[in-house]
């Protein structure tokens, strides 16, 4: 139940923060879509990247998560603002979980 919660409370920052801001990736995809695409077990699940990105980001704020096409794959765009000001992007490959970059 709690995993669950955790889906639910992750989908819910994606989706807001796709629709509060635009991101670098102008093909990234709506929240219901995204929910489709994590059912089918095409990308690995919201919380799964996030908890990644604030490991490569340890003590920063996630200000914006959103899951858009990049190079004919799907990738986790996640941004974070640490305690000094420094804003720092990370992408997580969809399919796999793994850190593409950290910017």
């Amino acid at each position: 139940m709690r995993c669950f919660l955790l889906f639910c409370a992750a989908l819910t920052a994606i989706g807001t923060a796709h629709a509060q801001g635009s991101t670098p990736f102008q093909d990234c995809i709506p929240q219901q879509e995204m929910q489709e695409v994590v059912a089918a077990h095409r990308v690995v699940t919201p919380v799964a990247a996030l908890n990644l990105a604030r490991q490569q980001v340890p003590n920063a704020d996630v200000v914006r998560a959103n899951l858009c096409h990049s190079d004919n794959a799907l990738v986790y765009v996640i941004v974070a603002l640490r305690k000094d000001g420094r804003v720092v992007q990370v992408m997580i490959d969809g399919p796999s979980g793994r850190v593409k970059s950290v910017e």
